[in-house]
């Protein structure tokens, strides 16, 4: 990555920070909004000659589900991880708020107050979009069966709403609409782990709080 694309992260980043959020990596900034769900905007890029262009992306991160998850896949858990982020949007300026371009050499001043300005205004907005947790369950049930681990994560929401291991009914729901034969044979295997595993059973019966919210402004 050259040197100029690494400062327009660090720069959209570093207005980020301003607005309140943390800093989890260079182009990434997160903050708490309730006990158990974390927004999250990072930026997309694109590159041309001497040119960054910038697109925000809103993220929710539902960390009991997302640990949910990671113990039915048999692996670890890692906060803004590559699979770990429970869904993501893009957030495309529209015309009358313009591209955000930034040319080599200098980190145009203008453009990253405009920046900043919409993901304030716009992007945290869809983030909050994505947080209803009412929506993000009938996400992933209505696509179940494409794969990709929404059944599994249908499974951990309802885990989680009915602090249980007792699937059954839905499990039963999800598998049926798995046409797909490796996509049935995954929730298979992730139920199975699921359902035995001692870490999710202790998340699920002592959830504890997570650090305190970040305002946002």
């Amino acid at each position: 990555m050259k040197e100029h694309t690494k400062a327009v992260l660090e720069a959209c980043t570093g207005h980020l920070v301003a607005l309140g959020m943390i800093r989890w990596r260079r182009n990434l900034a997160v903050w708490s909004m309730n006990d158990e769900m974390f927004g999250g905007i990072s930026m997309q890029i694109t590159t041309r000659t001497g040119v960054v262009t910038v697109v925000p992306i809103a993220h929710v991160l539902w960390e009991p589900i997302e640990q949910l998850v990671a113990h039915g896949k048999g692996k670890r858990f890692t906060p803004w991880g590559r699979m770990s982020i429970t869904r993501s949007r893009p957030v495309v300026p529209p015309r009358q708020v313009g591209r955000f371009e930034f040319k080599e050499p200098v980190i145009d001043g203008i453009v990253l107050e405009r920046f900043a300005r919409f993901a304030q205004r716009k992007v945290v907005r869809e983030v909050l979009d994505l947080a209803d947790e009412r929506a993000l369950l009938s996400h992933f049930r209505s696509n179940a069966n494409k794969g990709g681990g929404r059944a599994e994560h249908a499974l951990a929401i309802r885990a989680w709403q009915t602090k249980s291991l007792d699937l059954s009914e839905d499990y039963g729901s999800l598998l049926t609409a798995q046409t797909d034969f490796t996509y049935r044979v995954r929730l298979e295997r992730f139920h199975h782990r699921l359902v035995a595993s001692p870490a999710a059973q202790e998340l699920l019966g002592a959830s504890g709080p997570v650090p305190g919210p970040v305002s946002v402004g």
